[in-house]
């Protein structure tokens, strides 16, 4: 497993600051911050950033590369959706206090910049509004998943229907 250091370039975020969904509506102030509690790391393709059934540590943002959700009981392995730059994994398990439910497979040389469990709830002790701000935001990621679900759903059901 490729071990996550702390980010030290956090400038080097800047460049994708537009793609991130989990920090909109911040000010540069609360992106900062937010920003100087991330962790890094570099993948090769073909690596698994985490697997099914292990524990949560961290939220992911995709800063470079693409990876891809995969789902699988098994038996069948589903492509859920490839992530690319900006895009958020791991969300879930991590608010749902459950191990993940999925497998993150590298399908591009990527770098990954992550908010850790420790940071976040650090981040809640220390700067309640931006904590707050962020949570937000990562309900309205959780529902994009919530939809893309339903749509996933629907296509493995029907055959016909196309997800948005």
């Amino acid at each position: 497993m490729t071990p996550f250091v702390p980010l030290e370039n956090v400038e080097s975020v800047t460049p994708i600051i537009s793609a991130i969904s989990l920090v909109g509506g911040f000010s540069d102030e609360q992106r900062d911050a937010l920003f100087a509690r991330l962790d890094y790391a570099k993948f090769q393709k073909g690596e698994c950033i985490f697997r099914k059934g292990e524990e949560p540590t961290h939220i992911y943002i995709v800063k470079s590369g693409k990876a891809e959700i995969r789902i699988s009981d098994g038996e069948a392995v589903v492509d859920k959706e490839e992530l690319g730059v900006g895009e958020c994994f791991g969300e879930v398990s991590l608010m749902s206090m459950h191990k993940h439910t999925a497998t993150i497979l590298v399908t591009e040389d990527c770098e990954i910049v992550a908010l850790s469990r420790h940071a976040l709830i650090q981040l809640k002790k220390q700067d309640i509004t931006l904590f707050a701000l962020l949570m937000m935001n990562i309900a309205r990621e959780l529902a994009r998943r919530v939809i893309l679900t339903d749509n996933l759903c629907l296509l493995l059901n029907s055959g016909n229907a196309k997800p948005d």
